[in-house]
């Protein structure tokens, strides 16, 4: 029964792996959007749904690896030699996937700095819009006015 526990934490260690490759790939797919002249906001946001999904799943795996972890805690701290092998390979697996989650979270504060400069860039072209706009109401107004004609300096001679 143990040895069935010890394979299925490898199993999940395994799945974890691909699922934090999943999730890197996402981030960089991220990144590529948020670095187009044009940010394709709705691109960005399905791509942050996958992400969420696949942080679920990987969410479930952790328990399900603590879950089974408790339960061969100590045949496994017992019998070391016996379960050499399977220890050596979860503790590579697991600073890989270490390596793997230090990389995703340096990959996610860069496309959080560039989600902050993109809306600032956005925030910054709203607001010379608004004011081009009100320049432009601004001399539509007084051009009105230049052609108007005060009904005081209108000649009364008819």
């Amino acid at each position: 029964m143990e040895k069935q526990y010890i394979q299925m934490m490898l199993e999940s260690l395994q799945k974890k792996e691909q699922v934090l490759k999943s999730l890197l790939d996402q981030s960089e797919a991220q990144k590529t959007v948020l670095l187009a002249e044009n940010v394709d906001w709705d691109a960005f946001d399905a791509l942050t749904i996958e992400k969420g999904t696949l942080i679920d799943e990987l969410l479930k795996l952790d328990e399900g690896f603590e879950s089974l972890f408790e339960r061969v805690k100590e045949p496994l701290t017992m019998k070391k030699d016996l379960y050499k092998t399977e220890i050596g390979f979860m503790q590579a697996t697991i600073r890989s996937l270490t390596d793997k989650s230090a990389e995703l979270e340096a990959l996610e504060q860069r496309n959080k700095k560039l989600v902050e400069n993109k809306m600032a860039e956005s925030r910054q072209s709203i607001k010379q819009s608004k004011m081009g706009s009100k320049a432009a109401m601004q001399y539509y107004q007084r051009m009105n006015k230049i052609n108007t004609i005060d009904p005081q300096l209108m000649d009364k001679k008819s």
